[in-house]
């Protein structure tokens, strides 16, 4: 059986001691996410939800802009990142093929709702039970 994406945070970088990571935090729920690079390095632009103001978010390489997308877009405010590049760089194709599985799957089960706010609702139930499924730490922490 297939560990759903939370699964793998917590066995991949929860499972870190806390000196090998850094915490990233968000006040607020981002959206429209990209990735760019610029004279000073990579930036993770956003913007606030509702808004059209932009934010941006300096990342220190294009994997931990990419890692940060992937769990921004999921829902979360608070993320756990690890310190190691290399170690970064070799799990990160495991998050990102989970996360765009787990993108198709909801794709093709919310299609058939036309209203895109209960559609969008319906996602993020999902995404939520698929990340905190059997674990309190995680929960108790975006709080």
């Amino acid at each position: 059986m297939r560990k759903l994406i939370g699964e793998i945070y917590r066995e991949k970088v929860l499972s870190l001691s806390k000196r090998s990571l850094r915490k990233v935090e968000l006040e607020y729920s981002p959206e429209n996410l990209r990735i760019e690079k610029d004279l000073f390095g990579w930036k993770l632009f956003y913007t606030r939800f509702g808004r059209k103001t932009g934010y941006f978010l300096e990342c220190r390489s294009e994997e931990e802009a990419r890692f940060l997308k992937i769990f921004f877009e999921l829902g979360l405010k608070k993320i756990h990142v690890p310190k190691d590049e290399k170690y970064l760089k070799s799990i990160l194709p495991e998050f990102e093929k989970e996360k765009k599985r787990t993108d198709e799957i909801l794709d093709f089960y919310t299609d058939a709702i036309l209203n895109r706010q209960i559609r969008e609702r319906v996602k993020h139930e999902v995404y939520m039970e698929v990340l905190y499924r059997g674990t309190k730490e995680m929960e108790e922490e975006q709080k």
